[in-house]
């Protein structure tokens, strides 16, 4: 029979050991966050530069080098991720000391998460690439071209990718830290096992945890006043208008991501300790000490 996780009792050990151990999280995070940070801005750049003479020119062929270059970092990011992740863990399992200055490793437990955070995303991309093509199929088959129908589509397709991420999400990534360091079992797998039953609860947790950041970003997109092309404009240009306004704050963009990184890392972090933990039926143990 499948425990059930407590979700306050989840989210407070979270901001618990984040409180108790935010230097130690900072110092396990930051010199991989200023690769992933400084890494973030080149790529974006190129790409934002790339698609706007792209769109401008009616010549996508140029682009190949930009994406290139975010598949790169998009599996550099995954990497150091995993690298990230398996030290908080371990701070958050009493494994490692609160007071160092740097972190750099990689070992089993790290290629564990490795190939988890991979195979999270291609689960991602495939669910993405399915709620297009069955979009494509619907609005093909109605024969309908006019916008009302296009706009219902075109919701329903975003309420299927958000509902696929988070059942994606609370399954698979919710645990994938605490069991990639305190297991050795497959760690996709064992998360899909072990989560079973608390898909709701896990859910709660993610939401808990990382709603009032989203809100905030949400909040500062919007005070930031993005100016978006002239009314009646074509998609192209409202698409290169939406990209010329990234481009703009993306130093912004960066740095905001650098600064709440210790925040939204420990606050995972410790939430799949915490869940994980509870799922095993393990006594409890006081992350935050």
């Amino acid at each position: 029979m499948t425990r059930p996780i407590s979700v306050g009792a989840t989210v407070r050990d979270a901001y618990a050991f984040l409180g108790a151990h935010l230097g130690g999280i900072i110092g396990v995070i930051w010199l991989p966050m200023v690769l992933i940070t400084i890494a973030q801005f080149f790529t974006f750049h190129r790409f934002y530069n790339d698609m706007i003479n792209a769109l401008a020119s009616g010549n996508a062929a140029p682009m190949a080098p930009a994406l290139l270059m975010l598949m790169g970092y998009l599996v550099a990011k995954l990497l150091l991720t995993a690298l990230m992740c398996v030290g908080v863990v371990q701070l958050a399992l009493g494994g490692r000391p609160s007071s160092a200055l740097i972190y750099i490793s990689f070992g089993p437990a790290e290629g564990r998460l490795f190939r988890a955070l991979c195979g999270f995303v291609g689960l991602l991309f495939m669910a993405i690439l399915t709620v297009l093509i069955l979009a494509n199929i619907a609005v093909t088959a109605a024969g309908a071209k006019s916008a009302g129908v296009q706009e219902g589509v075109s919701a329903a397709m975003m309420l299927a990718l958000l509902a696929g991420g988070v059942l994606i999400a609370a399954r698979f990534l919710a645990l994938a830290p605490a069991i990639a360091v305190g297991e050795t079992q497959p760690v996709l797998r064992r998360a899909w096992t072990l989560s079973a039953g608390n898909f709701w609860r896990l859910v709660a947790v993610l939401l808990a945890l990382f709603l009032p950041l989203l809100l905030f970003f949400v909040l500062l997109e919007a005070g930031l006043g993005q100016k978006g092309a002239a009314a009646g404009s074509t998609p192209e240009m409202q698409v290169m208008a939406a990209m010329m306004h990234a481009r703009q704050i993306l130093p912004l963009t960066c740095g905001l991501s650098f600064f709440f990184s210790p925040l939204m890392i420990g606050l995972y972090c410790g939430a799949s300790v915490s869940a994980w933990r509870a799922l095993k039926d393990e006594p409890a143990v006081d992350i935050a000490v």
